[in-house]
């Protein structure tokens, strides 16, 4: 399942509705052995996964508190990336939209960054039997390892998140899950990206039910475990993570869950001194409201929504050349004159003395012939508006003669 299709999250779980979440990655990463940095249990973080397959990234860095100005997301999960399989091996895999958010990291991903908040790579199972849990040695989790820590590296993230689902252990001919493998998985990772780096741990499947978390440093290793099931309120149980602000009970979905269960589970997260709240499936319509319940009740202050469009550039408009397109006088009159358009966000729309000429949305287009009675125009002084997708406008003037 390489498109990585979500829609698996409204599985039916053991009390109703257990659907796969959101994860939250820690904040500010570091392990315990290491002077992390944790949650403080009164300013719980707020996790946020995106399906970037129909979302963009940058939509997190929309949201803010209304006070502060600050970050209202804490975390936010590239969802996602798989663990294939090559016929002897694990390897890292990206579709085409995790490729595209990775590549264009600078408008993706920097400015989520920017305003604070964390971003890490959500890792999935692919159907193909490769897994976190059914390495065989350190030495082949180690290798994933360098490929997931090289990923960190190449895109500038903040770290990794673990969810062990649609894997299908045993296919292609692969082991079974072992109670070892996501101990030395994470290990490997953890001493690759050293401390300053995030490592969660989605709680579902073998990588939780199956590993023997005593067998390694799961304190020094891991920096957050929470609930995958959504909407329930819940927090996974991870020997050597007993300390609440490294867990999640808190999983929902924003678009399935009413906005009084969120609130409620906020409420608790803050009085329980749990140290992550796990939202799903953030989208590019204004969810403030919303999250208002949630942030009100676990940092002081509401969720504002302060989108912007991202095209800032106006329109590039050029007289074309040519006495087949334009004809001037020379008193700089024209008797008709043509124009070239060009916009990478695409031209949108035309006014000619406003006079509203639709354009069919690319990035280049022509406003041809213009002449008295012809869009608008008329003897003496025109004015031609140009617009882009985004809403940015190029005007300039011109003089038509008869």
């Amino acid at each position: 399942m390489s498109q990585n299709v979500r829609n698996h999250r409204l599985r039916r779980g053991i009390a109703g509705l257990g659907v796969l979440a959101t994860a939250a990655a820690g904040l500010f990463a570091g392990t315990a052995g290491a002077a992390a940095e944790v949650a403080d249990p009164a300013d719980p973080k707020l996790a946020v996964y995106v399906e970037v397959n129909s979302n963009d990234l940058a939509n997190v860095a929309d949201y803010t508190l209304a006070e502060s100005g600050e970050a209202a997301i804490d975390m936010a999960m590239i969802f996602a990336a798989n663990i294939n399989y090559d016929g002897e091996k694990a390897y890292l895999h990206f579709n085409e939209r995790v490729t595209e958010t990775l590549d264009d990291a600078e408008t993706q991903i920097r400015p989520v960054q920017a305003k604070g908040t964390k971003v890490l790579l959500s890792v999935l199972g692919n159907h193909q039997g490769a897994g976190f849990a059914n390495f065989t040695s350190f030495e082949q989790a180690d290798a994933f390892a360098a490929q997931l820590a090289d990923a960190v590296a190449t895109y500038g993230l903040d770290g990794i998140d673990f969810d062990d689902e649609w894997t299908n252990y045993g296919a292609n001919g692969t082991p079974q899950p072992n109670a070892q493998s996501f101990g030395w998985l994470a290990t490997a990772l953890r001493d690759r990206l050293g401390p300053d780096k995030i490592i969660s741990l989605y709680a579902i499947g073998p990588s939780y039910t199956t590993t023997d978390f005593t067998l390694f440093d799961a304190a020094g290793v891991i920096d957050y475990a929470w609930n995958p099931y959504y909407p329930t309120y819940d927090a996974p149980t991870v020997p050597g993570l007993e300390d609440r602000t490294r867990l999640g009970a808190a999983a929902i979905d924003l678009s399935n869950t009413s906005a009084a269960t969120a609130a409620d589970f906020a409420d608790r997260t803050v009085a329980d001194g749990y140290g992550v709240y796990v939202a799903y499936n953030l989208t590019a319509t204004d969810q403030s409201d919303y999250l208002s319940g949630i942030t009100q009740a676990m940092k002081g202050e509401a969720t504002e929504y302060r989108a912007a469009p991202r095209d800032t550039t106006s329109p590039t408009v050029t007289v074309k050349e040519g006495s087949r397109f334009t004809k001037v006088r020379a008193d700089g009159a024209y008797q008709r004159v043509s124009f070239g358009l060009y916009d990478e966000g695409q031209i949108d729309r035309l006014y000619v003395n406003g006079v509203l000429k639709d354009l069919t949305d690319d990035a280049w287009s022509d406003l041809n012939f213009v002449k008295p009675g012809v869009f608008g125009a008329v003897v003496g002084q025109n004015r031609l508006q140009v617009l882009d997708v985004a809403g940015n406008t190029t005007e300039l003037s011109f003089v038509l003669s008869k």
